[in-house]
């Protein structure tokens, strides 16, 4: 089995243009944040980008395109300190076994159950 590639239709629109079509569209929006995003990092680091978009528009798609290029051109990878970690991080991938979860049939790298069901079958015992 192989995982399927993210497909990404909307990453050069803002959250609220998404959510606007979202709307228009009729399909279901979830208007809160996530409960255990509270105290997360990402959401200061999107509070600062958001301020910033405010001061200067474009800002931040400008920022994340600009962070697409330097991902494809390796740059990440020459940052790192030790010349042998960038080579480790290339070839994770590659020495990744993948299975077919027993439940839904979908790819996972854990045995048995892929962390999806395993967290559904939690939700499940929680309930009864």
């Amino acid at each position: 089995p192989r995982l399927a590639r993210k497909v990404k239709p909307f990453f050069r629109f803002y959250e609220r243009e998404t959510a606007a079509y979202a709307i228009l569209r009729g399909i279901d929006y979830i208007y809160e944040e996530c409960p255990f995003a509270r105290g997360a990092t990402t959401i200061f680091y999107k509070e600062l980008l958001n301020r910033l978009e405010e001061r200067s528009r474009g800002a931040k798609l400008q920022f994340y395109l600009s962070f697409l290029r330097a991902r494809e051109k390796g740059l990440f990878l020459r940052m790192l300190k030790h010349p042998q970690d960038a080579e480790r991080i290339s070839s994770v991938d590659e020495g990744l076994e993948l299975g077919e979860c027993e439940r839904c049939g979908l790819p996972t790298t854990a045995p048995g159950l892929c962390a999806f069901c395993r967290l559904w079958k939690v939700a499940e015992a929680e309930v009864r």
